[in-house]
Protein backbone atom coordinates (compact mmCIF):
# COMPACT_ATOMS: atom_id res chain seq x y z
CA UNK A 1 0.00 0.00 0.00
CA UNK A 2 2.78 2.42 0.94
CA UNK A 3 4.49 2.03 -2.17
CA UNK A 4 1.29 2.49 -3.95
CA UNK A 5 0.88 5.72 -2.37
CA UNK A 6 4.67 6.95 -2.78
CA UNK A 7 4.40 6.60 -6.98
CA UNK A 8 0.97 8.33 -6.25
CA UNK A 9 2.30 11.02 -4.62
CA UNK A 10 5.79 11.12 -6.89
CA UNK A 11 3.16 11.49 -10.15
CA UNK A 12 0.30 13.64 -8.81
CA UNK A 13 3.27 16.02 -7.81
CA UNK A 14 5.24 16.22 -11.03
CA UNK A 15 1.75 16.16 -13.10
CA UNK A 16 1.01 19.46 -11.17
CA UNK A 17 4.21 20.99 -9.98
CA UNK A 18 4.68 23.60 -12.88
CA UNK A 19 0.88 24.31 -12.49
CA UNK A 20 1.22 24.61 -8.47
CA UNK A 21 4.28 26.98 -9.07
CA UNK A 22 2.61 28.92 -11.59
CA UNK A 23 -1.07 29.24 -9.73
CA UNK A 24 1.29 29.74 -6.73
CA UNK A 25 3.22 32.49 -7.84
CA UNK A 26 0.49 34.41 -9.70
CA UNK A 27 -1.53 33.64 -6.65
CA UNK A 28 0.34 35.27 -4.21
CA UNK A 29 0.39 38.42 -6.45
CA UNK A 30 -3.46 38.52 -6.74
CA UNK A 31 -4.14 38.43 -3.19
CA UNK A 32 -3.53 41.96 -3.04
CA UNK A 33 -5.00 42.51 -6.77
CA UNK A 34 -7.49 45.59 -6.38
CA UNK A 35 -4.72 47.51 -4.21
CA UNK A 36 -1.74 46.49 -7.02
CA UNK A 37 -3.89 47.39 -9.54
CA UNK A 38 -4.72 50.27 -7.99
CA UNK A 39 -1.17 51.56 -7.11
CA UNK A 40 0.38 50.97 -10.69
CA UNK A 41 -2.48 52.45 -12.09
CA UNK A 42 -3.78 55.45 -10.50
CA UNK A 43 -5.06 57.48 -13.65
CA UNK A 44 -7.74 54.52 -13.68
CA UNK A 45 -8.96 54.73 -10.46
CA UNK A 46 -8.69 58.46 -9.33
CA UNK A 47 -11.89 60.88 -9.81
CA UNK A 48 -11.69 64.53 -9.26
CA UNK A 49 -15.06 65.90 -10.11
CA UNK A 50 -17.30 67.10 -6.66
CA UNK A 51 -21.16 66.31 -6.46
CA UNK A 52 -23.59 64.25 -6.26
CA UNK A 53 -22.90 60.44 -8.71
CA UNK A 54 -24.84 59.66 -11.52
CA UNK A 55 -26.96 57.12 -11.60
CA UNK A 56 -25.33 53.67 -12.60
CA UNK A 57 -27.89 53.77 -15.74
CA UNK A 58 -26.51 57.31 -16.61
CA UNK A 59 -22.90 55.95 -16.61
CA UNK A 60 -23.52 53.25 -18.54
CA UNK A 61 -25.58 55.07 -21.48
CA UNK A 62 -22.62 57.42 -21.23
CA UNK A 63 -20.26 53.85 -21.92
CA UNK A 64 -22.73 52.85 -24.91
CA UNK A 65 -23.23 56.22 -26.32
CA UNK A 66 -19.80 56.78 -26.82
CA UNK A 67 -18.70 53.36 -28.26
CA UNK A 68 -21.81 52.40 -30.00
CA UNK A 69 -20.82 48.96 -31.35
CA UNK A 70 -20.46 47.35 -27.89
CA UNK A 71 -22.62 46.62 -24.88
CA UNK A 72 -22.18 47.21 -21.02
CA UNK A 73 -22.37 43.83 -19.74
CA UNK A 74 -21.03 44.48 -15.74
CA UNK A 75 -20.13 47.67 -13.65
CA UNK A 76 -18.52 48.35 -10.28
CA UNK A 77 -20.98 51.28 -8.93
CA UNK A 78 -18.13 53.16 -6.42
CA UNK A 79 -19.28 54.59 -2.99
CA UNK A 80 -16.13 55.87 -1.62
CA UNK A 81 -15.29 59.46 -2.71
CA UNK A 82 -12.72 60.29 -5.82
CA UNK A 83 -13.05 56.69 -6.94
CA UNK A 84 -14.21 56.06 -10.55
CA UNK A 85 -16.42 53.26 -11.81
CA UNK A 86 -15.32 50.88 -14.02
CA UNK A 87 -17.55 49.27 -16.42
CA UNK A 88 -16.93 46.51 -19.09
CA UNK A 89 -18.02 45.80 -22.39
CA UNK A 90 -18.25 43.20 -25.18
CA UNK A 91 -19.29 44.13 -28.74
CA UNK A 92 -22.83 43.93 -29.95
CA UNK A 93 -24.54 42.13 -32.45
CA UNK A 94 -24.36 43.97 -36.23
CA UNK A 95 -28.06 44.15 -37.12
CA UNK A 96 -26.95 43.66 -40.54
CA UNK A 97 -24.51 40.26 -40.10
CA UNK A 98 -26.22 38.90 -36.97
CA UNK A 99 -22.73 38.37 -35.58
CA UNK A 100 -20.47 40.60 -32.89
CA UNK A 101 -18.90 43.80 -34.42
CA UNK A 102 -15.06 43.42 -35.15
CA UNK A 103 -14.44 44.89 -31.11
CA UNK A 104 -12.08 43.91 -28.25
CA UNK A 105 -13.29 43.24 -24.85
CA UNK A 106 -12.95 47.07 -23.05
CA UNK A 107 -12.95 48.10 -19.79
CA UNK A 108 -13.62 51.99 -18.72
CA UNK A 109 -13.21 53.88 -16.05
CA UNK A 110 -15.88 56.91 -15.21
CA UNK A 111 -15.73 59.96 -13.24
CA UNK A 112 -19.10 59.23 -11.71
CA UNK A 113 -20.17 62.34 -11.38
CA UNK A 114 -19.52 63.63 -14.54
CA UNK A 115 -18.91 60.74 -16.60
CA UNK A 116 -15.68 61.53 -18.10
CA UNK A 117 -13.96 58.67 -19.11
CA UNK A 118 -10.62 58.43 -16.80
CA UNK A 119 -9.25 55.48 -18.04
CA UNK A 120 -9.56 52.24 -20.92
CA UNK A 121 -7.97 48.98 -21.49
CA UNK A 122 -8.53 45.92 -23.09
CA UNK A 123 -9.24 43.65 -20.40
CA UNK A 124 -6.41 40.29 -20.42
CA UNK A 125 -4.17 42.12 -22.46
CA UNK A 126 -0.70 40.02 -22.95
CA UNK A 127 1.41 40.83 -20.30
CA UNK A 128 3.59 43.07 -18.13
CA UNK A 129 2.76 46.73 -19.04
CA UNK A 130 1.73 48.59 -16.17
CA UNK A 131 -1.75 48.69 -17.30
CA UNK A 132 -1.80 45.25 -18.48
CA UNK A 133 -0.07 43.39 -15.88
CA UNK A 134 -2.95 42.35 -13.30
CA UNK A 135 -5.85 41.72 -15.79
CA UNK A 136 -2.88 39.49 -17.37
CA UNK A 137 -1.89 37.44 -13.95
CA UNK A 138 -5.53 37.42 -13.46
CA UNK A 139 -6.70 35.84 -16.11
CA UNK A 140 -3.68 33.59 -16.21
CA UNK A 141 -3.99 32.11 -12.65
CA UNK A 142 -7.86 31.10 -13.80
CA UNK A 143 -7.50 29.73 -17.28
CA UNK A 144 -3.87 30.02 -18.10
CA UNK A 145 -5.36 32.53 -21.26
CA UNK A 146 -6.25 29.19 -22.64
CA UNK A 147 -9.38 29.73 -25.30
CA UNK A 148 -13.19 28.78 -23.93
CA UNK A 149 -13.02 26.89 -20.85
CA UNK A 150 -10.41 24.44 -21.65
CA UNK A 151 -8.03 26.84 -19.28
CA UNK A 152 -10.95 26.41 -16.22
CA UNK A 153 -11.11 22.67 -17.07
CA UNK A 154 -7.66 22.01 -17.21
CA UNK A 155 -6.86 23.79 -13.72
CA UNK A 156 -9.50 22.34 -12.01
CA UNK A 157 -8.29 18.78 -12.76
CA UNK A 158 -5.15 20.21 -11.49
CA UNK A 159 -7.14 21.14 -8.44
CA UNK A 160 -8.70 17.74 -8.14
CA UNK A 161 -5.11 16.19 -8.19
CA UNK A 162 -3.91 18.46 -5.25
CA UNK A 163 -6.94 17.71 -2.67
CA UNK A 164 -6.11 13.90 -3.41
CA UNK A 165 -2.36 14.91 -2.75
CA UNK A 166 -2.60 16.58 0.10
CA UNK A 167 -4.35 13.37 2.04
CA UNK A 168 -1.41 11.06 0.12
CA UNK A 169 1.42 13.35 1.14
CA UNK A 170 -0.14 13.59 4.64
CA UNK A 171 -0.42 9.78 5.02
CA UNK A 172 3.62 9.13 3.88
CA UNK A 173 4.94 11.07 6.88
CA UNK A 174 3.19 9.09 9.20
CA UNK A 175 5.99 6.21 10.60
CA UNK A 176 5.84 2.91 10.46
CA UNK A 177 6.19 1.13 14.19
CA UNK A 178 6.27 3.09 17.79
CA UNK A 179 6.87 5.35 19.49
CA UNK A 180 4.42 7.07 16.74
CA UNK A 181 5.07 10.40 18.33
CA UNK A 182 8.54 9.98 18.76
CA UNK A 183 8.77 9.23 15.21
CA UNK A 184 6.91 11.23 13.56
CA UNK A 185 7.87 14.14 15.00
CA UNK A 186 10.75 14.01 13.15
CA UNK A 187 8.76 14.76 10.45
CA UNK A 188 8.24 17.72 11.43
CA UNK A 189 11.71 19.43 11.72
CA UNK A 190 14.32 20.20 8.72
CA UNK A 191 17.60 19.07 9.70
CA UNK A 192 19.62 20.31 7.27
CA UNK A 193 22.99 19.01 5.84
CA UNK A 194 23.38 18.31 2.05
CA UNK A 195 21.57 19.84 -0.77
CA UNK A 196 19.26 16.36 -1.13
CA UNK A 197 18.76 16.50 2.69
CA UNK A 198 18.23 19.89 2.88
CA UNK A 199 15.00 19.96 0.05
CA UNK A 200 13.79 16.77 1.72
CA UNK A 201 13.22 18.01 4.97
CA UNK A 202 11.88 21.31 3.63
CA UNK A 203 9.31 19.36 1.53
CA UNK A 204 8.30 16.67 3.87
CA UNK A 205 8.37 19.73 6.78
CA UNK A 206 6.80 22.44 4.96
CA UNK A 207 3.82 20.46 3.58
CA UNK A 208 2.99 18.87 7.54
CA UNK A 209 2.75 22.18 9.23
CA UNK A 210 1.17 24.16 6.10
CA UNK A 211 -1.32 20.91 5.40
CA UNK A 212 -4.40 22.84 7.28
CA UNK A 213 -3.64 26.15 5.10
CA UNK A 214 -3.29 24.13 1.82
CA UNK A 215 -5.86 21.80 1.97
CA UNK A 216 -8.88 24.36 2.10
CA UNK A 217 -6.69 26.29 -0.68
CA UNK A 218 -6.77 23.56 -2.79
CA UNK A 219 -10.63 22.91 -2.15
CA UNK A 220 -11.49 26.20 -3.21
CA UNK A 221 -9.46 26.15 -6.46
CA UNK A 222 -11.86 22.81 -7.14
CA UNK A 223 -15.15 25.17 -6.07
CA UNK A 224 -13.85 28.37 -8.47
CA UNK A 225 -13.00 26.22 -11.62
CA UNK A 226 -15.80 23.08 -11.18
CA UNK A 227 -18.27 24.33 -9.31
CA UNK A 228 -20.99 22.40 -11.05
CA UNK A 229 -19.64 19.43 -12.27
CA UNK A 230 -17.55 18.38 -9.17
CA UNK A 231 -17.86 20.52 -6.00
CA UNK A 232 -21.75 21.57 -5.57
CA UNK A 233 -22.13 17.53 -6.10
CA UNK A 234 -19.84 16.67 -3.77
CA UNK A 235 -21.05 18.96 -1.50
CA UNK A 236 -24.84 17.81 -1.64
CA UNK A 237 -23.79 14.37 -0.59
CA UNK A 238 -23.87 15.53 2.54
CA UNK A 239 -25.74 19.37 2.76
CA UNK A 240 -28.01 20.60 -0.81
CA UNK A 241 -26.97 23.08 -2.76
CA UNK A 242 -29.80 24.57 -5.14
CA UNK A 243 -28.41 25.03 -8.31
CA UNK A 244 -27.55 28.74 -9.04
CA UNK A 245 -29.66 31.08 -11.20
CA UNK A 246 -26.95 30.93 -14.07
CA UNK A 247 -27.22 26.97 -13.93
CA UNK A 248 -31.03 26.83 -13.95
CA UNK A 249 -31.49 28.97 -16.86
CA UNK A 250 -28.77 27.61 -18.45
CA UNK A 251 -31.13 24.27 -18.48
CA UNK A 252 -33.96 26.08 -20.37
CA UNK A 253 -34.69 26.05 -24.14
CA UNK A 254 -33.73 29.77 -25.21
CA UNK A 255 -36.96 30.32 -26.36
CA UNK A 256 -38.55 30.33 -22.61
CA UNK A 257 -35.37 32.29 -21.44
CA UNK A 258 -37.61 36.01 -22.95
CA UNK A 259 -35.98 39.45 -24.35
CA UNK A 260 -34.53 42.42 -22.69
CA UNK A 261 -36.44 44.66 -21.45
CA UNK A 262 -35.44 45.93 -18.18
CA UNK A 263 -32.31 48.73 -17.94
CA UNK A 264 -29.63 48.84 -15.67
CA UNK A 265 -30.75 51.64 -13.59
CA UNK A 266 -34.30 49.57 -13.38
CA UNK A 267 -32.23 46.68 -12.27
CA UNK A 268 -29.87 48.71 -10.09
CA UNK A 269 -33.64 49.96 -8.32
CA UNK A 270 -35.26 46.64 -8.18
CA UNK A 271 -32.49 45.59 -6.47
CA UNK A 272 -32.29 48.21 -3.66
CA UNK A 273 -36.21 47.60 -2.94
CA UNK A 274 -35.46 43.69 -2.89
CA UNK A 275 -32.09 44.65 -0.67
CA UNK A 276 -34.28 46.91 2.00
CA UNK A 277 -36.87 44.48 1.94
CA UNK A 278 -34.31 41.92 3.06
CA UNK A 279 -32.25 43.59 5.28
CA UNK A 280 -29.06 43.97 3.27
CA UNK A 281 -27.04 47.15 4.61
CA UNK A 282 -24.30 46.90 2.56
CA UNK A 283 -24.11 49.18 -0.73
CA UNK A 284 -24.45 47.70 -4.28
CA UNK A 285 -21.28 47.59 -5.14
CA UNK A 286 -21.58 45.38 -8.23
CA UNK A 287 -24.08 44.94 -11.23
CA UNK A 288 -24.14 42.74 -14.51
CA UNK A 289 -26.31 41.88 -17.32
CA UNK A 290 -26.06 38.24 -18.66
CA UNK A 291 -27.29 38.41 -22.53
CA UNK A 292 -27.18 34.69 -22.77
CA UNK A 293 -29.32 33.87 -20.19
CA UNK A 294 -31.29 37.18 -19.73
CA UNK A 295 -30.79 37.84 -16.17
CA UNK A 296 -29.56 40.82 -13.61
CA UNK A 297 -26.83 40.29 -9.91
CA UNK A 298 -26.65 42.65 -7.94
CA UNK A 299 -23.89 42.66 -5.57
CA UNK A 300 -23.55 43.84 -2.15
CA UNK A 301 -20.68 44.80 -0.90
CA UNK A 302 -16.78 45.65 -2.27
CA UNK A 303 -14.06 42.90 -3.31
CA UNK A 304 -15.81 39.96 -1.17
CA UNK A 305 -14.53 41.98 2.39
CA UNK A 306 -17.49 40.19 4.32
CA UNK A 307 -16.29 37.29 5.90
CA UNK A 308 -19.29 35.10 4.66
CA UNK A 309 -19.01 36.60 1.21
CA UNK A 310 -20.81 39.27 -0.77
CA UNK A 311 -24.59 38.79 -1.17
CA UNK A 312 -26.62 38.80 -4.40
CA UNK A 313 -29.79 39.17 -6.00
CA UNK A 314 -30.82 38.08 -9.53
CA UNK A 315 -34.06 39.43 -11.35
CA UNK A 316 -35.25 38.57 -14.58
CA UNK A 317 -34.08 40.86 -17.55
CA UNK A 318 -37.82 41.00 -18.67
CA UNK A 319 -40.07 41.51 -15.76
CA UNK A 320 -37.46 42.11 -12.90
CA UNK A 321 -38.64 39.82 -10.93
CA UNK A 322 -36.71 38.18 -8.64
CA UNK A 323 -35.18 35.02 -10.02
CA UNK A 324 -32.96 34.23 -6.69
CA UNK A 325 -31.06 34.82 -3.86
CA UNK A 326 -27.73 34.05 -2.90
CA UNK A 327 -27.09 35.95 1.09
CA UNK A 328 -24.29 35.81 2.82
CA UNK A 329 -24.60 33.51 6.00
CA UNK A 330 -27.73 32.25 5.03
CA UNK A 331 -29.32 28.96 3.24
CA UNK A 332 -28.31 25.37 3.93
CA UNK A 333 -24.81 24.47 5.47
CA UNK A 334 -23.45 23.39 1.67
CA UNK A 335 -24.65 26.45 0.42
CA UNK A 336 -22.57 28.51 3.32
CA UNK A 337 -19.80 26.60 2.42
CA UNK A 338 -19.52 27.23 -0.71
CA UNK A 339 -20.31 30.52 -0.67
CA UNK A 340 -17.19 30.85 1.68
CA UNK A 341 -14.47 29.89 -1.11
CA UNK A 342 -14.18 32.93 -2.85
CA UNK A 343 -13.02 35.11 0.77
CA UNK A 344 -11.20 31.56 1.19
CA UNK A 345 -9.32 31.61 -1.74
CA UNK A 346 -8.16 35.30 -1.97
CA UNK A 347 -7.90 35.45 2.00
CA UNK A 348 -9.72 38.20 2.81
CA UNK A 349 -12.23 36.06 4.90
CA UNK A 350 -10.16 37.39 7.83
CA UNK A 351 -8.65 40.83 5.81
CA UNK A 352 -5.57 41.93 5.77
CA UNK A 353 -4.22 39.29 7.63
CA UNK A 354 -5.89 37.03 5.47
CA UNK A 355 -4.35 38.45 2.17
CA UNK A 356 -1.09 38.57 3.33
CA UNK A 357 -0.83 35.14 4.38
CA UNK A 358 -2.36 33.96 0.70
CA UNK A 359 0.67 36.27 -0.50
CA UNK A 360 3.53 34.12 1.65
CA UNK A 361 1.85 30.68 0.82
CA UNK A 362 0.99 31.22 -2.65
CA UNK A 363 5.11 31.85 -2.72
CA UNK A 364 5.45 28.37 -0.55
CA UNK A 365 3.58 26.54 -2.62
CA UNK A 366 5.74 27.01 -5.31
CA UNK A 367 8.62 26.16 -3.15
CA UNK A 368 7.10 23.13 -2.28
CA UNK A 369 6.60 22.14 -5.80
CA UNK A 370 10.41 23.45 -6.69
CA UNK A 371 11.82 20.92 -3.91
CA UNK A 372 9.35 17.87 -4.85
CA UNK A 373 10.88 17.76 -8.29
CA UNK A 374 14.15 18.77 -7.14
CA UNK A 375 13.78 15.32 -4.89
CA UNK A 376 12.31 13.47 -7.71
CA UNK A 377 15.43 14.49 -9.72
CA UNK A 378 17.84 13.52 -7.77
CA UNK A 379 16.47 9.92 -7.16
CA UNK A 380 16.01 9.80 -10.66
CA UNK A 381 19.96 10.45 -11.14
CA UNK A 382 20.74 7.29 -8.15
CA UNK A 383 18.23 5.12 -10.12
CA UNK A 384 20.15 5.63 -13.71
CA UNK A 385 23.30 5.85 -11.79
CA UNK A 386 22.41 2.41 -9.80
CA UNK A 387 21.38 0.52 -13.35
CA UNK A 388 24.57 1.72 -15.33
CA UNK A 389 26.64 -0.08 -12.61
CA UNK A 390 24.49 -3.11 -12.93
CA UNK A 391 24.87 -2.95 -16.15
CA UNK A 392 28.49 -2.29 -16.50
Amino acid sequence: MRAFLVLLHRYIGLATAVFLLLAGLTGSVLAFNHELDEWLNPQFYEATSVGERLSPGALVDAVQTAHPKLQVWYMEYPHETGHTALLAAVPRKDPATGQPFDERNQVFYLDPVSAEQKGARYWGECCFQRENFIPFILEFHYNLTLPGNWGLLLMGLVAIAWVIDCFVALWLTLPRGKPFWKKWATAWKVKGGHAYRLNFDLHRAGGLWLWLLLLPIAVSSVAMNLPSQVFKPAVSLFSPIEPSVYEARGRMPADQLGTTQLSYQQAYERALQEGERLGLTAAIGELYYSFEYNFYGAGFGQHDTDAHGKSWLFFHGTDGRLLGQEIAGQGTLGEQFYRLQLPIHGGRIIGVTGQVMIAVLGVLIAGLSGTGVYIWWRKWQARRSSKSRRTA
